[in-house]
């Protein structure tokens, strides 16, 4: 067996270092974290990982918006999937929802991550400034799609769909640091709680006339 190791690529090793920090910063959390500490998951040395994150919070960042790109287009896709087959307002709401939680459930680093912690670094600020900004865009298309609406308030239509995509978008992500704390609910019950909560007036404002 030759002794000589197989380089790996930029974007490989950029990869592996990212594994390696989802697991660190979940297990240690932002502060205890270190970059030895993920130089030594990832099998690396410090100087390499260096060469690749300037600062741990640099490196943070990075796995915030794979993070959260990886959920947003998760749930825009399923909404996309649920609208073009012909399903309600309703239906692309719920499988929405259930699609959001659902990545919840399986993914608990990001859960920590988009969710729970805010560490006051403005690199990670700005992280998550922007995911939330795409966030909204998302939702508010999804609502562009709704034919009309039925607000209280006159507002121009961009407005009132970034007005409901922001509010939606808020509580559940307040609802999703609730169940962090509350993980006896299932999935499931958890849907459920948000659509009590949502559905309900949303259904409403989004009403056929």
């Amino acid at each position: 067996m030759s002794g000589s190791r197989r380089r790996l690529r930029p974007e490989d090793r950029r990869a592996l270092i990212l594994t390696a920090g989802a697991a660190v910063f979940a297990d240690a959390g932002y502060d205890r974290a270190t970059m030895r500490a993920v130089a030594t998951a990832a099998g690396i040395t410090t100087p390499v990982l260096y060469d690749h994150f300037a600062s741990k919070a640099e490196l943070y960042a990075a796995l915030v918006t794979r993070e959260a790109d990886d959920l947003i287009t998760r749930w825009e896709r399923v909404g996309e999937e649920v609208a073009g087959a012909g399903g309600s307002t309703e239906d692309v709401f719920r499988r929405t929802i259930d699609e959001i939680y659902r990545w919840i459930e399986a993914n608990p680093t990001g859960w920590r991550m988009i969710f729970l912690d805010s560490p006051s670094d403005p690199a990670v600020a700005e992280a998550h400034r922007q995911r939330q900004e795409r966030a909204t865009e998302v939702l508010a298309e999804q609502f562009g799609r709704v034919s009309g609406l039925r607000l209280s308030v006159a507002l121009e239509r961009d407005r009132a769909d970034r007005f409901l995509a922001d509010a939606a978008k808020w509580t559940v992500n307040a609802i999703a640091a609730w169940w962090w704390a509350n993980r006896d609910l299932s999935r499931e019950q958890v849907v459920e709680l948000t659509a009590d909560l949502l559905w309900r007036g949303l259904a409403e404002v989004t009403a056929d006339e």
